[in-house]
Order: structure tokens, then sequence, then C-alpha cells
């Protein structure tokens, strides 16, 4: 009897919780505040329990009743964002754990009804005209091509952007790492996936090493399958090797000297022992390849690296990330900024980009002065 007046009273007090927000701005306020030609936004959501604490004062332990409970916390405005010390747009959240929703189609199309399209109705009203989709944000609207309620916001997936820099990096990890990046096997995890195509088609096409190794879960081995005839046919190296693996836990992975990781995952799914056996590995999976503890085991042993880039002088994206200053943004965030910049009035990258596409947000990356950071690992450790 005792246990069960414990167990009722627990529940109570987490049905009458009040979840705190750091911080939280008005659509008026933010309105008011943006340029009268509109402003860009940043949308994202936790990419796991421990973010949560990044947007609220009283995050509790994981459990049932308290994942009820932000089922029921509406999308908000988290912060400003500057550039030349002037708002120019915002961050914006919906406020549930990728692992709330990613593995489950009922909860996703119920993230999408509850949250998705009144998160879009929320932007509109603040006069932000494109978002940068953060996060696991593109699986959630089918990368940009889902029907939506209302024609603005406009959305760019970042997928241009993040291709890009993945290729970047790759170079500065050959450098770091005295590989030779001709003569390497990189590994792209989440090959058959959108971003996944997309950062192999660019590299193939424009600067492909010596073999790429498409691995993704083992039920995709027929779509990796048809991916890599493509990638022979339209590559400009006419020597490139393709191989496939199919992921499973209890399956050894293939060799490679560097990986590149683009997977939308529910959990990590990398062990220290994995990290080990390759020289380099550029994450930018969600939540992440391998869990925090491996990172740091394996940090004498191999390079784990975050993607993102470094802003122009005076951006500031005012929001806490995992990243080495408030300079630094995601990719998807300085696509959606270089898309405002240019004064793009319509969705800028939706589903797979081409590699020309990629190439000219490249050149557009450059021209507005985004470059790549000092290197940072996946849990916000600068890396020497």
């Amino acid at each position: 009897m005792i246990l069960l007046l414990i167990s009722i009273n627990h529940k109570k007090t987490m049905k009458n919780l009040k979840l705190k927000h750091k911080n939280i701005i008005s659509p008026e306020i933010l309105k008011s505040q943006l340029p009268k030609q509109g402003g860009m936004g940043f949308l994202f959501h936790p990419t796991d329990w421990q973010t949560l604490s990044f947007i609220y004062e009283n995050v509790e332990e994981k459990s049932p009743e308290f994942e009820e409970q932000l089922w029921q916390m509406p999308p908000f405005v988290a912060s400003e964002m500057y550039y030349n010390n002037q708002v120019i747009g915002a961050n914006i959240i919906m406020p549930i754990p990728i692992e709330m929703w990613i593995g489950s189609p009922t909860r996703l199309k119920k993230f999408r009804q509850n949250y998705f399209f009144p998160t879009l109705k929320l932007i509109n009203d603040c006069n932000i005209k494109i978002i940068g989709m953060g996060a696991s944000t593109p699986y959630l609207c089918n990368y940009g091509l889902i029907e939506r309620p209302i024609e603005t916001p406009y959305l760019t997936t970042g997928h241009g952007a993040t291709s890009a820099t993945l290729l970047k990096l790759t170079h500065l990890a050959c450098k770091k790492t005295n590989c030779n990046y001709k003569n390497i096997k990189l590994a792209i995890f989440g090959a058959s996936g959108r971003l996944g195509k997309a950062v192999s088609n660019y590299i193939a096409k424009y600067d492909p090493p010596q073999e790429l190794v498409l691995i993704d879960l083992e039920d995709k081995i027929s779509l990796l399958k048809n991916h890599a005839e493509d990638l022979l046919q339209n590559s400009n190296r006419k020597d490139l090797k393709l191989s496939i693996h199919g992921f499973t836990s209890n399956k050894p992975l293939p060799k490679f000297d560097g990986a590149i990781i683009v997977s939308n995952n529910s959990a990590p799914f990398l062990t220290t022992e994995d990290l080990r056996k390759s020289k380099f590995w550029i994450d930018d999976s969600h939540p992440r390849g391998a869990n925090i503890e491996a990172e740091i085991a394996s940090r004498n042993d191999t390079l784990y690296i975050e993607c993102y880039v470094r802003g122009p002088e005076k951006f500031d994206t005012n929001f806490p990330f995992r990243l080495p200053s408030n300079r630094d943004c995601y990719t998807c965030c300085a696509e959606g900024f270089i898309a405002w910049q240019e004064g793009i009035a319509s969705d800028f990258v939706v589903g797979i980009p081409d590699p020309d596409k990629i190439k000219l947000i490249d050149k557009l990356l450059n021209k507005h002065d985004f470059n790549l950071g000092p290197l940072s690992g996946k849990n916000g450790d600068l890396i020497d």
C-alpha cells in the first residue's frame, strides 16, 4: 500500500511539473527585431536526453511520465541569431528528443502533425522567410518534399553544405592522420539514405579516393548495390573501386582508412574497438555514431570529429551548441544563412542535391566566409 501511494504521488508530481524554459522569445518581439524583409531560422530538436538541459531548467530523468509531459510542450523560439550586431534570425526548437520518435511510424506521424506543421506557422508568424533544418528534421518532412499547409517559410535541408563540408573535413582528417587522400579507402555509413547518396555522389564525381566503402543496414543491401552502380557510371575516376557492407552488430566491419557517418539512428552503434580500427571518423549522424564513452576511450587511437563550420566575423548563433564558439554552427544552419543572404525566395535544397548543386553551395559557403573551424569532438571537446 505504501509503495502504491508513493507511485501515485510521483505521477501526480510529474503531471503537475511545469517545465521552465531557459529562454523563450515571443514571435511579436522577434518580428520587431528582424529586418523588414524577414530573417532566417535554424530549426532543430534535442538529439539526446542530455541536450534537453540546453533549453529547460528542470529536466527530469527519463520516464514514461516525463516523456508524456514533453509531448505537451509546444515548439518555441529559443534565442535570436546575430550578424554584424543585428538580429537576423532565430533558433527554433521542437522539444522532443529524437529517441522518442525516430523509430516509430506512429510517433513520427504524431511529431509531424503536432509539432512540425504548427512550428511552420510559428516561424511564419515571426517573419522568418527560410529555415535551415537541423538534426533529423529533414527526415521528418521527407527532405523538404512533404506537402505543407503554408508556403513560407521556405526550407533547405542542409545536405548541400553538409556534403561539401564533409569532403573538406575528409581532406583535413587525412592531413592530420598522415593519409594520402587519393589512396585511401573511405567508408560512408548510411550510404543508402538521402544525405549518404548526396555526399557519395559528390565525392565520386568531383574528388574520388581510391575506394568508397558503402555501408548501411543489412536490409539495404540491394539499395547499396544499385547506388554503387550509379557511382561507377558517374565518377570522374575510372579506376574507382566500390564495395558494400551490410551492417549488423555481430558482423565485423570491413577494413577502411577513414569514415563519414551520416546515418539516422535511434542510438549509438559503434564500439570503442570499432573506432580504433580506422584512422579517422567524421560524425554527422543523429544522435551520434558512437557513445561519449567510446569517443573518449579511443581518443588516443583515432580521430573522431564533429561536422560543423565557422561562420564569418560577427556571426553569432547565440545558443549553447556543443561547438567551440557561438561563431560556429552546424552546416544546415550555414546553408540557411547563405540562402537568406542570396535572397532565395523558394525552397533551396530538398530531396537529394546533385553534385553540381553541392559544388555551387560550396562556392557560396566560401563567398560568405564559412570555413572549417578547429577540430572538435562530437562531445564538444577541442582536439589538438
